[in-house]
C-alpha cells in the first residue's frame, strides 16, 4: 500500500465522519425542536390552567362569566371584569395560532379549541366589545381565525343595535 493509498482511504473516512456528523447533527436538532414544542405546549396549558385556578377561587369571577353566559345584564364592574377574563383566554388563544402557525404546536389541538373561542364571543357585551375595542388589540390573521370560528360553529351573536357602547 502506497502513500497515494493511505490518501484515498483517510478521504473516505473523512467523507463518513462527515455524514454521520451531519445525521447526527440532525437528530439533535430534531430532538431540539420536539423540546422547544413541548415547552410551547407546556406554557400554554399552564396559561389556560392559572386562569382558571385563579378564576375558580373568586366568587365574583366565577359568577359574572356565568351571568354572561346566560346573557343576563352586566353592571359595569361585571362588565370590566368579563373583558378582563375573555381578553387573559385570548391571549391564550393568540399565543396558540400563532405556535401553530409556526408550526410549534399541533395544529388539531388549536383547531380544536376554536369552538371554545367562538363561544366566548357568544357571551354577553363580548360581542360587541370585540367589535368595538377587541379585534383591534389583535393581529389581522388572528382576529380573522376568530370571526371565521364564530361562522364556523355558528355561534349565536347577540343583536347590535343603535349607538354601540364600549363594554
Amino acid at each position: 500500500m502506497n502513500i497515494q493509498d493511505l490518501g484515498a482511504i483517510g478521504e473516505l473516512l473523512g467523507g463518513i465522519t462527515v455524514i454521520a456528523s451531519v445525521i447526527y447533527l440532525a437528530s439533535q436538532i430534531r430532538h431540539g425542536i420536539r423540546g422547544y414544542q413541548s415547552h410551547t405546549i407546556l406554557e400554554v396549558t399552564n396559561h389556560f390552567s392559572n386562569l382558571q385556578l385563579e378564576t375558580a377561587k373568586h366568587d365574583n369571577l366565577l359568577k359574572t362569566p356565568a351571568k354572561a353566559e346566560r346573557h343576563e345584564p352586566l353592571d359595569a364592574l361585571e362588565q370590566r371584569r368579563a373583558i378582563h377574563i375573555i381578553s387573559s383566554y385570548l391571549i391564550g388563544f393568540e399565543n396558540m395560532f400563532t405556535q401553530c402557525n409556526n408550526k410549534m404546536m399541533d395544529a388539531p389541538a388549536y383547531q380544536s379549541r376554536r369552538i371554545v373561542i367562538a363561544s366566548l364571543m357568544g357571551c354577553t357585551g363580548i360581542w360587541q366589545w370585540w367589535n368595538n375595542m377587541g379585534r383591534k388589540q389583535f393581529p389581522a390573521d388572528f382576529v380573522a381565525d376568530i370571526e371565521q370560528a364564530v361562522i364556523d360553529f355558528d355561534t349565536h351573536l347577540p343583536e347590535i343595535t343603535g349607538a354601540q357602547n364600549e363594554t
